[in-house]
């Protein structure tokens, strides 16, 4: 396990399904740490943006399914039949834990929906808490539950506080950049 590792609100939910379901797809925006997330749970890790895992995976995408469960395959939509074989894995083998697959992008090629087979997880930027620069007083599952919690709250953080930290952004690699590097990186976001 990385020590650099932020946990994320994600993480429970993760656990659950990857426990639970044969294949989990996390999908979200480049950088939010979908990768870097999901391999702390793979034992075999196949990453589709290196050409050579690549090559073999359109040699033959079976070969990206073989290895120690749960196999991550990565940028999964740089080889969209990945999704196919990974599909008609689960078909044949319901255990839980075998596949999961990150991407940023989504395909223009056909590709079917893993409805009863790939479970879709979506992963967002850091959220205010998983900054860790306060600890959150107000709990949305406590007001969600149907129970009636006592609501109030306090913050360290004063109004200057949380711009700051919007416009530095949630996405975990961006945290710490110099203005100017944030703002080039951020730059790339909105130019596509």
């Amino acid at each position: 396990m990385n020590e650099d590792y932020s946990p994320r609100v994600v993480d429970a939910e993760l656990d659950e399904l990857v426990s639970a379901l044969p294949a989990v797809a996390i999908d979200g925006p480049r950088a939010v740490g979908k990768t870097f997330t999901a391999s702390r749970r793979a034992a075999t890790v196949r990453r589709l943006d290196d050409p050579a895992q690549r090559t073999i995976a359109m040699a033959d995408p079976r070969q990206i399914l073989d290895g120690p469960r749960p196999v991550l395959i990565d940028e999964w939509q740089r080889v969209p039949e990945v999704w196919d074989f990974v599909r008609r894995a689960v078909d044949q083998d319901r255990t839980p834990g075998q596949f999961i697959l990150t991407g940023s992008a989504v395909t223009d090629a056909p590709v079917h929906s893993g409805a009863g087979r790939i479970v879709s997880l979506r992963m967002r930027p850091l959220s205010l808490a998983e900054r860790a620069f306060d600890h959150p007083t107000v709990s949305l599952r406590d007001l969600m539950s149907g129970r009636v919690p006592a609501i109030g709250g306090s913050t360290t953080l004063a109004l200057e506080g949380y711009v700051s930290e919007i416009l530095n952004s949630g996405f975990p690699g961006l945290r710490g950049l110099l203005p100017r590097a944030l703002h080039a990186q951020l730059d790339g976001y909105v130019r596509g």
